[in-house]
């Protein structure tokens, strides 16, 4: 990306990058975006590149890089404006039409010298970037919603004909079978999906699951049937999920709570998100519901066990890992639950020494014993890593690894660190040796949230895994990493897990 000279304006110079520039008026803002570009060029170019896969649309592309161009400035003190984040995106979206992601440097600044030879000439130098609209913020829909409300509504009126009595008080393989029979002649490939969406309509949250299927999504606002509203990023916006009539949002809500003699309910789901609920006559005009997703510092591992993310015997598992000191590694794609599960095991060692060191501020917690480092443009992960070590922790929390952040882990393990819980995509993570890892901890998505998948040794052997029928299953007794566990003084307790 170039740096333009401060007396240019912003909506001048469309051909290059024009963002990052120092202006008379706010030359230290200046200073630190521009710092921050570097450091996205250095750390952010493998996950941007990643966005262009796995068959996304465009408009799911802008957001997703939206999104990580928004941390990655908001985690280093600067705050773009609507219009700073679209140009920028735009730029990047620009490049990739330009060059591959192999051609040299995701980002260029006018005072270093490029290596890359321009591939084009002319008239093209002076073409603008794509434009990017405010409407492709506003979130990919949730993944699961594959149906218009009218043919939602036809599945779920045939399943009702089919049953005796509400289905929300059925067991649920009765309306899983009656389902499975109404979507007999659907296609293959589309029939879980539809069973999981009329399911959730029958049995579940119906639009409130639907829209708590999209992990962006913070907190769900219901004032009546027709106005639903999501908050994104501390943004409130309207939501296009409705409810059919006064009727079908009385019967969802009625799932959550019933109305009672308080006006207002207060109401927990299984995976730690709270709300309330208000009834008439405090809600004249019908049930108005306030929901909102817990954040990763509020989980705790008995809360991951009731929505089934994980069984006992793996949290027991996790808990005896933590406090053995072993080295663990949390891996999975993006928003899978990883920040949530290290929060979990590192509140539960209750007042342990516990640093942690991350590029967010997802870790606050109030604790004596707990240090809180961030990541910055002057602090780098590896530097705040050696760091985090000397003060002698009883448990050292890394999260959000980059690329660039694997030598320094690796370097760290392979120095003998002990006591160490680290997470991050698989990418980050493929240059750490796999034998100075104890414990390698797999999460993936599952219905809007995430699951644990399997927890494996250092020699790759599987002691959990997450079976298709939802549960999880013991594979192995004798994990290589036993003696350590036994010498820490778990070992009674270690042979409870796996008996």
């Amino acid at each position: 990306m170039t740096a333009m000279d401060g007396g240019e304006r912003l909506d001048e110079g469309l051909a290059a990058p024009n963002l990052v520039r120092e202006r008379r008026d706010d030359a230290g803002r200046a200073r630190l975006m521009q710092e921050t570009w570097r450091a996205f060029a250095a750390g952010m170019t493998g996950r941007v590149a990643a966005a262009f896969d796995g068959g996304r649309s465009p408009a799911e592309i802008a957001y997703v890089i939206g999104e990580i161009v928004r941390n990655t400035f908001r985690t280093r003190g600067v705050t773009l404006t609507s219009y700073e984040l679209r140009r920028l995106v735009a730029e990047l979206l620009a490049q990739r039409q330009h060059r591959s992601p192999t051609e040299g440097p995701l980002v260029q600044f006018a005072s270093e010298p490029s290596t890359a030879t321009p591939s084009w000439t002319g008239a093209d130098a002076a073409a603008p970037p794509p434009q990017v609209g405010d409407a492709v913020f506003a979130g990919p829909p949730a993944r699961l919603v594959t149906m218009t409300p009218r043919d939602l509504a036809d599945v779920v009126a045939k399943v009702r004909g089919r049953l005796v009595g509400d289905p929300f008080s059925l067991p649920r393989t009765v309306v899983m079978d009656a389902i499975a029979s109404v979507l007999d002649d659907a296609p293959s490939q589309e029939r879980d999906r539809l069973a999981r969406l009329a399911l959730g309509e029958l049995c579940g949250l119906g639009p409130i699951e639907r829209l708590w299927a999209d992990r962006s999504i913070r907190a769900v606002f219901v004032n009546g049937p027709d106005a639903v509203y999501v908050e994104r990023e501390g943004v409130i916006e309207p939501s296009p999920e409705r409810f059919r009539d006064r009727a079908h949002l009385a019967e969802i809500v009625g799932r959550l709570a019933r109305p009672g003699e308080a006006p207002a309910v207060a109401i927990n789901l299984r995976d730690g998100s709270e709300g309330v609920v208000l009834f008439p006559p405090a809600a004249p005009a019908g049930p108005v519901l306030a929901l909102r997703r817990s954040a990763p510092a509020e989980a705790t591992l008995e809360r991951l066990i009731a929505a089934r993310r994980l069984d006992r015997r793996m949290a027991d598992l996790l808990r005896l890992a933590v406090r053995s000191r072993l080295n663990v590694l949390v891996v999975g794609p993006e928003k899978a639950g990883k920040t949530v599960l290290l929060a979990a095991l590192a509140r539960d060692l209750g007042e342990a020494r516990v640093v942690t060191v991350a590029s967010h501020r997802e870790f606050r917690w109030a604790s004596p014993a707990k240090v809180e480092l961030t990541v910055s443009p002057q602090a780098s992960l590896g530097a705040l890593l050696a760091a985090g070590l000397q003060l002698r922790p009883d448990l050292l929390v890394v999260d959000a690894l980059q690329p660039s952040d694997t030598p320094a882990l690796a370097k760290s393990l392979s120095a003998g660190a002990r006591g160490i819980l680290a997470a991050g995509e698989p990418q980050a993570i493929a240059g750490v040796p796999r034998q100075s890892v104890d414990l390698l901890v797999r999460v993936g998505h599952l219905l809007g949230s995430f699951i644990v998948t399997s927890i494996e040794d250092a020699t790759g052997t599987e002691l959990f895994v997450h079976q298709k029928d939802g549960g999880f299953r013991r594979r192995t007794s004798t994990p290589s990493f036993a003696r350590t566990v036994h010498e820490a003084g778990y070992g009674e307790a270690l042979s409870s897990v796996f008996h």
